[in-house]
């Protein structure tokens, strides 16, 4: 499997992710813009900013985690409605300054729902807020992560009505997948056409427990074939914490 590699830098421990980088040839997908005491805090987010852009280093494969705590892009509460929207806009005004070619977001879906009013009116209002977010961010890919739907059709009805913006995209969270009812492999079959993103990391396929790949029980042999059988040719983000993690998952995922 050829992959073009991505990790999580640790604002800490930069010299090693950037040591890492470049052993790997491995792009950044920041995570730090994603906690409000970082992005509530305008000299800490300023600060963050203006050091990863004076790394000497191609920043123009690099993506960006945006917002997810709390937050509710449709929600019929007009306060929280804007204040989603507005940390949205701020996440992706980040990704522009730091020359990123992506954000990604989760859906936002409420797991475990078996109400179908609501993933209509999800699709739906999904149609008719992201191209409006996509106009005014032409230069920057937005990918809709899986994270607790018990299927993709939503995530995928979205991408494929809004496929002529050419920026949304989803992100095949791997890892998501494999602790969800359904197969992983029906999840890959289903968002391959769309997807422009991937996150993988490893647990114990019953728990999200971003273990390091290799450490837990996903089968990444499978994982690599189906990759090369759909042809997803995209950024892999081996999403875990810390640069111990991000080390042994890049050495066991470099083998397959």
């Amino acid at each position: 499997m050829k992959a073009k590699w991505t990790v999580n830098p640790e604002f800490s421990e930069l010299d090693k992710f950037i040591e890492l980088s470049q052993q790997y040839d491995a792009a950044f997908e920041y995570t730090d813009f994603t906690f409000p005491h970082i992005y509530q805090n305008k000299e800490e987010t300023k600060r963050r900013i203006e050091a990863y852009n004076a790394l000497d280093r191609d920043r123009s494969r690099d993506t960006l985690h945006g917002v997810f705590f709390d937050v509710a892009f449709l929600s019929t509460d007009d306060v929280l409605r804007a204040r989603s929207r507005e940390l949205m806009d701020m996440s992706l005004d980040i990704a522009r300054e730091l020359n990123c070619k992506g954000v990604v977001f989760h859906s936002g879906i409420i797991g475990g729902l078996n109400v179908p009013y609501y993933f209509e009116g999800w699709v739906k209002g999904m149609c008719e807020f992201l191209p409006t977010v996509a106009e005014r961010y032409k230069d920057i890919n937005i990918y809709l992560e899986n994270t607790v739907e018990s299927s993709a059709s939503e995530i995928v009805e979205v991408a494929a009505r809004l496929k002529g913006l050419g920026n949304v995209k989803l992100c095949l969270d791997y890892a998501h997948a494999s602790i969800r009812p359904r197969k992983a492999d029906e999840w890959i079959r289903d968002m391959a056409p769309y997807v422009g993103h991937m996150h993988v990391n490893d647990n114990d396929l019953q728990n999200d427990l971003h273990l390091a790949c290799g450490e837990g029980n996903i089968d990444f042999n499978h994982f690599a074939a189906e990759v090369d059988y759909y042809g997803l040719d995209t950024s892999i983000v081996l999403e875990v914490t810390g640069y111990d993690r991000a080390r042994r998952s890049l050495e066991f995922m470099s083998k397959l």
